[in-house]
């Protein structure tokens, strides 16, 4: 009886237990499904977005590691889709307050906009804008004809954004913004930078007001910043500026063409879409910006913003950003400040009465070279622009007579003078015209055919050999050397030594021109046989740039091996620990000129240097040095008055028993050659004072070349 009962108190317990364990497994699968059930609604209203976010730019450093250019941080106000009004009217209320504020605060916010109001209030175009104007008015935005107006453009505007009721001048600035978020493809995964660089104090106000500034916030962002002012080696570094249509096209275009050659490969396909650019991005313009673009771009990163129903946001990088290469180029940055400032003082100090009175803008270029390697040590060009301004000053760059956003020491094309005369007279010992003492009577004039041509300055030198028609600069040699040889034969040798011809250097250059038969075929004229004898000494058609001229006395200067003329030495990752480029000197003609012909050139160039016109300003140098000056003269008709002008010219080398720099000067309307001397004069002291302490004083780890 008692055992019956407990076995029935047993299972009755085992019961109650087996009751309660099914209730929890039961409330289990009910939570689970209903949590499941949960997660699925909220996964189905949340969205998830990927954003790009661009690398930082890498730096441009000069040969011993000193900072050109580098990025600083700066607060930018950035508009996203995810909180900005759909509504039109309430966005352009937010877009005229952000506006209104930073305004108040003498603040700027990006404004690019081809159209603008002039001074009698009339709707204009932007010049140089082309391509933004024809995209404004095209079938992809506002499908205006090619002939529509400023003021068409500014109408088709206001009635696609709702902006009738706003005054003109609101209007065009909401119009502004508004036009560069749809260019720019605003959207959830594309945000909207609204301004950059702006004060603490705003970006305190914007997120104290956020109510009212829907959708916008402060980010930390980074911006292109340069040594000092931004002036030195404008010409040389470049600018980066937003992509246009036409680099957007173009660079898609090699985006699907390296993802198509990827075919499959995840991987790979993933690097090429990271490098691509988008519509936001800023590229490369001129300059060592735009040649090492590919480097210094980086690659972007991937950030992916999670919204939830609640309305919490999170986001995290699924792809992190990689910031650019670290450029370093081959300038010297003190004597680059060294090659300006000098060069900028002796213009000012030379340049003649005649020119300024007739309008001949004060100009000149300097270029330092390696003669052992072709790196550009140092390259100037006058009148100059800043970097830093270039963007709030170009409306007063490019009306400037004087040109310069110009790249003289690359660009510019220019008649030598008798700096071509070294060329000539190697041409005639190499074709054993005339040895290194025979020689001719100057008179001061010379008869050809039936025209009479005259020394330089008029004199008459006497007996010449090759070395004293260099130190005197004796026409009358020349005049003779070159009816012997015949416009061919110069024009082989001056190609051999890289006149005439672009020489290869990263940056936009002129080809410059070669006097002869081709040249004036070219210009549907005949070439006169006369004119061979002034194409001997660098008159006629000749015109090359400092740069050629730099690179041609570079060649003389080191027996004979033309190199070709570079700027950056190598790219390395942004953390250093890997080099993505680097620069071999790269031999671009061994001309095999004898040692005797070279030796004689040098000899005259020397005497230039030493005991002639030269002497004053480089005669005392710490070591000697060779040089040989030009001239050329132009002339300018104003209001009926003719302005004369005459371009000086110096190449020079040094020291000269084992040659190590080149430099070309040029100053416009200086006058004479020998007055661009003092601005080489500067550079040997500065680069002498170097040579017996650098090698005994190189800091560890630093960048030198």
């Amino acid at each position: 009886m008692t055992q019956q009962k407990y076995n029935r108190r047993a299972l009755g317990v085992l019961i109650a237990v087996a009751l309660v364990f099914l209730c929890f497994v039961v409330l289990i699968f009910v939570n689970q499904r209903s949590g499941a059930a949960s997660e699925a609604a909220d996964t189905a209203s949340s969205k998830t977005y990927n954003i790009t976010v661009a690398a930082d730019r890498g730096e441009i450093l000069d040969r011993n590691g000193n900072t050109f250019v580098y990025n600083e941080q700066v607060n930018s106000i950035v508009l996203s889709a995810l909180g900005f009004p759909s509504d039109k009217a309430e966005g352009n209320e937010i877009i005229l307050g952000l506006i209104n504020y930073l305004e108040s605060k003498n603040e700027n916010w990006i404004d690019t906009l081809p159209i603008y109001r002039d001074e009698h209030g009339q709707l204009q175009f932007e010049a140089d804008r082309e391509a933004d104007i024809r995209w404004m008015k095209s079938a992809y935005y506002l499908n205006l004809n090619a002939y529509a107006t400023a003021q068409n453009c500014f109408d088709a505007l206001k009635e696609e954004y709702a902006l009738q009721d706003y005054g003109p001048a609101d209007a065009l600035k909401i119009a502004s913004v508004r036009y560069n978020m749809t260019r720019l493809g605003f959207s959830a995964s594309t945000p909207y930078t609204f301004a950059q660089g702006v004060s603490i104090q705003s970006v305190a106000y914007i997120k104290e007001n956020n109510t009212f500034f829907r959708g916008a916030d402060a980010v930390v962002s980074s911006a292109r910043k340069y040594i000092g002012d931004g002036t030195l080696a404008a010409h040389i570094l470049g600018l980066v500026g937003a992509i246009s249509a036409e680099e957007y096209a173009e660079k898609q275009a090699e985006t699907d063409a390296a993802l198509q050659a990827a075919g499959d490969d995840e991987e790979k396909q993933l690097a090429i879409r990271s490098a691509a650019y988008s519509l936001s991005d800023r590229i490369g313009k001129n300059g060592l910006e735009q040649a090492m673009e590919k480097y210094l771009k980086g690659t972007s990163g991937v950030k992916t913003v999670t919204l939830a129903a609640d309305g919490e946001v999170t986001e995290a990088f699924t792809v992190t950003p990689r910031t650019g290469g670290t450029v370093i180029s081959t300038l010297d940055i003190p004597m680059q400040q060294l090659a300006e400032s000098s060069l900028a003082r002796q213009i000012k100090e030379v340049t003649t009465y005649d020119a300024i009175a007739g309008g001949m803008t004060p100009a000149g270029a300097v270029v330092v070279e390696d003669v052992k390697t072709g790196a550009i040590l140092a390259s100037a060009s006058f009148p100059d622009y800043s970097l830093a301004t270039y963007y709030d000053d170009y409306e007063t760059l490019v009306a400037d007579e004087g040109k310069p956003l110009w790249n003289r020491a690359f660009q510019s094309g220019y008649s030598p003078g008798s700096t071509m005369k070294p060329a000539t007279a190697i041409a005639g010992l190499e074709e054993g015209v005339i040895g290194p003492k025979s020689g001719v009577m100057c008179y001061g004039t010379y008869e050809y055919i039936d025209q009479t041509f005259v020394c330089f300055n008029k004199t008459a030198h006497g007996w010449v050999n090759v070395e004293n028609a260099l130190a005197y600069s004796c026409n009358i040699f020349f005049f003779d050397l070159a009816q012997k040889l015949g416009i061919q034969k110069l024009n082989s040798y001056a190609s051999l030594l890289g006149l005439g011809q672009k020489t290869g250097v990263e940056i936009n250059e002129t080809e410059g021109i070669l006097a002869g038969y081709d040249e004036r075929t070219a210009q549907g004229k005949g070439w006169r046989l006369g004119e061979t004898l002034l194409a001997a000494i660098g008159q006629s058609d000749n015109s090359f740039s400092p740069l050629q001229l730099t690179n041609y006395c570079a060649t003389i200067a080191n027996g004979g091996t033309r190199y070709v003329p570079y700027l950056v030495s190598k790219v390395l990752s942004a953390d250093y620990s890997e080099v993505l480029y680097d620069r071999s000197p790269t031999v671009a003609v061994q001309t095999d000129f004898s040692e005797e012909t070279l030796n004689a050139v040098k000899a005259g160039m020397y005497l230039v240097a030493n005991e002639t016109s030269c002497r004053e300003y480089l005669g005392s140098l710490k070591y000697k040095v060779a040089c040989k000056t030009g001239t050329a003269e132009k002339s300018r008709i104003v209001n009926g008055v003719r302005y004369e002008g005459t371009d000086g010219f110096l190449i020079a080398f040094g020291p000269y028993e084992d040659p190590e720099i080149a430099i070309t000067v040029v100053i416009e309307n200086a006058g004479s050659g020998a007055s661009t001397a003092q601005v080489a004069a500067d550079i040997f002291e500065y680069y002498f004072g170097t040579l017996d302490t650098v090698e005994n004083v190189q800091p560890e780890n630093q960048l030198l070349n």
